[in-house]
């Protein structure tokens, strides 16, 4: 029997609310895109004409067209709490656009909220449910690299931002705005009992008030690093992705989003050696090792992608936890929180 789509409405017809949420909707086999909310006339028109679909000035009008179950949030971030909590008491599932809210209480408020009224909520992490990143998860697990003790995740550009997320009263900055895509790589592959926090922020090429250049380093419990570069005050992209793992390192190359570089060494093939506590080094030399290193270029599996809406309807219609689970959210939340306490301030160094 073929299910039922589920009806579900979009709030905020920006950027991603339009290109990415109402796009993948409207073409949906899970889904019919039946509403939307947005304050300009002209966005709605578009919506209208485009999908036929009702809209909505205020979204509380949307919360309440008949039939619908779920609402997808793409609204500026200081809106998200008002936003979700009065869809969650309307009965409709959410998903979130990162980062889930402000701030960490307001995350908290959602959260809660939605566990009181027994609707799922997930936040929308694209980078997390990418090909290429599932890909590196499942090559991490096959032990291709032995144990993973080291996580480097980058992103550069220049650009002078002044939008609305240059401005701190919004939620704006970079640690917010690529930070929660950049931050959840580096704990979903180090874990999130983070141990100790060391960022900095600083403003080079915005021209709101909010950090464009950010530096993160943290260290779990279990002793493993995460580090994090966001810096769109940078006149060349310096990396990527680098997963570092005892027996090798697995690379994701700028601008190469299709193909992972892996490079390592059979641990078995290594031979015996014994460590030498004397002072005088034998004939001088530096001690090294003969390692055949073997290089693989592995294409990326587009299939590894996760299709964030058909996991949405399928924790709706079971009742289960989505696959982006707010309590990562909230965790990765509270360690932003710590980058800024960390931080204590935005640095200016002006261009």
């Amino acid at each position: 029997m073929r299910k039922t789509k589920l009806k579900i409405g979009v709030i905020g017809l920006g950027r991603i609310g339009w290109q990415f949420h109402c796009a993948t909707l409207a073409k949906h086999a899970e889904f019919k895109l039946i509403g939307v909310a947005d304050p300009e006339r002209d966005r709605r028109a578009e919506a209208e004409h485009e999908y036929g679909c009702a809209a909505f000035a205020d979204y509380r009008h949307l919360l309440k067209m008949n039939g619908l179950q779920a609402v997808a949030i793409a609204a500026p971030t200081h809106l998200h709490r008002p936003m979700a909590s009065a869809a969650l008491h309307h009965g409709l599932h959410v998903m979130l656009e990162k980062p889930m809210a402000a701030t960490v209480r307001d995350g908290e408020y959602i959260a809660r909220t939605a566990r009181a009224c027994h609707r799922r909520l997930t936040v929308y992490q694209p980078h997390r449910v990418a090909a290429y990143f599932q890909h590196v998860r499942r090559l991490i697990a096959t032990g291709k690299i032995g144990t993973v003790y080291h996580v480097r995740r980058g992103l550069f550009g220049f650009s002078r931002r002044n939008d609305w997320q240059s401005l701190q009263k919004y939620g704006g900055g970079m640690l917010n705005n690529y930070g929660a895509h950049a931050l959840d790589q580096v704990l979903q592959l180090v874990g999130y009992d983070v141990r100790r926090v060391f960022c900095n922020l600083r403003r080079v090429a915005s021209l709101g008030d909010a950090e464009d250049v950010v530096k993160i380093v943290i260290e779990t419990k279990q002793g493993l690093i995460g580090e994090v570069d966001i810096n769109q005050a940078c006149a060349q992209s310096l990396y990527d992705l680098e997963v570092i793992g005892t027996t090798g390192v697995i690379t994701l190359q700028t601008g190469q989003s299709n193909v992972l570089h892996v490079r390592r060494f059979s641990k078995a093939a290594l031979k015996p050696k014994r460590l030498d506590r004397k002072l005088a080094s034998a004939n001088r030399q530096y001690p090294s090792d003969q390692i055949a290193f073997k290089e693989e270029t592995i294409p990326v599996n587009k299939q590894f992608a996760v299709d964030v809406y058909r996991d949405f309807a399928r924790a709706i219609r079971t009742g289960t936890v989505p696959f982006v689970d707010p309590r990562e959210t909230l965790a990765l939340m509270r360690i932003m929180a710590q980058c800024r306490c960390d931080a204590e301030r935005i640095r200016f160094t002006p261009l």
